[in-house]
């Protein structure tokens, strides 16, 4: 891959946020890394890891269609479809099924259908923090482009100070704790230039990585899947490391990158 002409002499690791941010950053030709902790990134790392082919689409019924063109699963509400946003729905896969499933999120999925095929964008989160970081970092300082980090972010919540309850009305994005906490775990296994921000969110992960679980599960994601029986996925979520694997994102699926360790 040739070298891009009026780049920095030392890559910079950039942080952004949820759609914006990838247009932005995919504009400027940046190595990108889609963080959407709670679950969407978790879901797919898992799923890759375990031989899956996940094809995110930012529209429940295109995904339909697209599904049953590829011959994939779509994902459904954990509790009523095989595969799910939850990461468990992955490892609980029988030996001979159809390994190809179409998944739909209004973040991290959304981020990821707007990538084209020249775009260089991979999926990270807590679960193969290192994985990723040691990869963006080596690739930067091969072909001399950026690297942003993106947030995903969730719907905005509403704390009704008995349960917490997404607001379908909301039309933005807000802060997620968790994708902040796991681009920290990924910008510490960068050996590049950080901006502020970047450096900033490694000092923050740095600091509350003893509290990293409980910093979840007490955010707005992690209260709401705790409410609703799923505080498995956000425990599994907070696990640092498990995987060895890079989901890439190209001509419209996302898959294992096979040969970053070359």
């Amino acid at each position: 891959m040739e070298r891009l002409r009026n780049k920095p002499a030392v890559p910079l690791v950039k942080l952004d946020w949820n759609i914006e941010g990838v247009g932005n950053a995919l504009k400027n030709r940046d190595i990108v890394v889609i963080v959407d902790t709670l679950r969407f990134s978790s879901a797919v790392v898992t799923a890759v890891a375990h031989g899956f082919t996940i094809y995110p689409v930012a529209d429940q019924k295109a995904g339909r269609d697209l599904a049953r063109s590829v011959g994939a699963y779509q994902a459904g509400k954990p509790g009523k479809a095989k595969y799910t946003i939850s990461p468990h729905s992955f490892l609980r896969a029988g030996k001979d099924d159809v390994r190809k499933v179409v998944l739909f999120s209004p973040n991290g999925a959304t981020c990821a259908a707007s990538v084209k095929d020249e775009d260089l964008v991979y999926i990270g989160c807590m679960l193969n923090a290192r994985a990723v970081g040691l990869h963006v970092s080596a690739l930067a300082d091969t072909i001399d482009r950026n690297v942003t980090l993106i947030a995903a972010g969730e719907q905005r919540a509403i704390d009704t100070g008995e349960r917490v309850v997404y607001d379908k009305m909301a039309a933005h994005n807000v802060f997620a704790i968790e994708d902040y906490l796991a681009c920290g775990a990924i910008i510490t296994n960068t050996e590049l230039e950080k901006n502020a921000e970047a450096k900033f969110c490694e000092l923050a992960y740095r600091s509350a990585k003893r509290e990293i679980k409980g910093l979840m599960l007490g955010g707005f994601s992690g209260r709401y899947l705790v409410q609703h029986n799923m505080r498995e996925d956000v425990d599994f979520a907070a696990k640092l490391n498990v995987y060895d694997v890079i989901p890439v994102v190209r001509n419209g699926r996302i898959e294992a990158l096979s040969d970053w360790r070359d």
